[in-house]
């Protein structure tokens, strides 16, 4: 007769894993058509342990995968903020010493060449205008032969 399952079976380490105890579960009897259902779709192999204990295995397993996904991506999407933004301000940085040197060069530019303001005005109207127009993209020979016939119409 097999022995019945309690909690201290249970606890018992020295009891091998794989052997089989018997225990009472109420189902309803749409989880026996189900079962039955089972047992008939796999040619009548299976037995209802089988299919009640594949359930479970199933169950576990899908359980604890969900768990482990929930923490992965929590993981992850902290690991990721944490690059981008230690990303951003890289990039922040990086655009403050660019914007530096470009003042400083703009400035001796004007100093060299002796811009007034009215021409500085005029170029830098043209400089946001083909910015807007070519979305950042400036071709610099066309900004020399734009310069060249300017030129020669002042």
């Amino acid at each position: 007769m097999p022995d019945f399952i309690n909690v201290n079976i249970l606890k018992d380490n020295s009891i091998d894993q794989s052997k089989k105890f018997k225990g009472t579960v109420y189902l309803k009897k749409e989880t026996y058509s189900m079962i039955e259902s089972l047992i008939a779709l796999s040619g009548g192999y299976h037995s209802r342990n089988d299919v009640i204990e594949k359930a479970i295995v199933f169950f576990f397993a899908y359980t604890t995968s969900q768990i482990s996904q929930d923490y992965l991506c929590g993981v992850f999407g902290a690991k990721m903020e944490g690059l981008v933004g230690n990303l951003a301000s890289r990039i922040s940085k990086s655009n403050f010493r660019n914007a530096v040197e470009s003042d400083m060069t703009n400035r001796m530019l004007s100093t060299v060449f002796e811009i007034d303001r009215n021409k500085y005005d005029k170029l830098r109207a043209k400089a946001i205008q083909d910015v807007k127009r070519t979305n950042g993209s400036i071709d610099i020979l066309e900004a020399v032969k734009e310069s060249e016939s300017d030129d020669l119409s002042d």
